[in-house]
């Protein structure tokens, strides 16, 4: 009995082996035609289904290269949006000690710069400088004391060299380059000028 136990339990073991072995070939078969399809990108069915014309297969599309010339319908280079970085990098560093001192304010001292100047300030620059600009803003008491903006050493200052602080930072004072940008930098100083008593 054990004998014939033994036999069947062998037989049925062969038979599962040939079973598997012939599953794993047919899904080797299986993964070879899909790699070779694959590999062949399937090109004729594409080009067939390519002369369907209400089927979009992204074969054949406009290419917009916005810097290229005649890149718009009327033929006109697209330029970037206003306030993006030039396509050259990024803005000229100004040198606070040398470059500073013929850099003119464009920017009048308008009622509409000054209110935006004083939003400015009161949003970036208070917390150190103070309402008034004599350095006592919230942070004076746990840090270093900045300048007081009303001092005759800040007077003596240039609209271009507040304008490079601002942007720039120097010492202990970060740059505000990146948060203020271009005009409103020009505001904040029209704003420091109001502090100082200057019209």
């Amino acid at each position: 009995m054990s004998e014939k136990r033994a036999a069947r339990t062998h037989g049925r073991t062969r038979a599962r082996t040939l079973r598997f072995r012939e599953a794993r070939a047919a899904s080797l078969a299986a993964a070879a035609l899909l790699l070779a399809l694959g590999a062949a990108g399937c090109t004729a069915l594409d080009n067939a289904v390519a002369k369907v014309p209400w089927f979009t297969t992204m074969q054949q599309q406009v290419v917009v290269r916005p810097f290229e010339a005649g890149a718009l319908a009327n033929g006109a280079q697209r330029m970037p949006a206003a306030g993006t970085v030039p396509v050259t990098g990024q803005e000229d560093s100004l040198d606070i000690l040398t470059d500073l001192k013929n850099v003119a304010n464009p920017v009048p001292r308008s009622a509409a710069s000054l209110e935006r100047g004083q939003l400015l300030f009161d949003t970036y620059c208070i917390v150190c400088h103070g309402p008034a600009g004599h350095a006592d803003g919230t942070v004076v008491p746990k840090f270093v004391p900045p300048p007081d903006l009303t001092l005759d050493a800040s007077r003596q200052r240039s609209d271009g060299y507040i304008y490079a602080m601002i942007k720039q930072g120097r010492g202990i004072m970060p740059k505000y380059g990146d948060k203020l940008r271009g005009v409103d930098r020009w505001d904040v100083v029209n704003y420091v000028r109001k502090l100082q008593g200057q019209q």
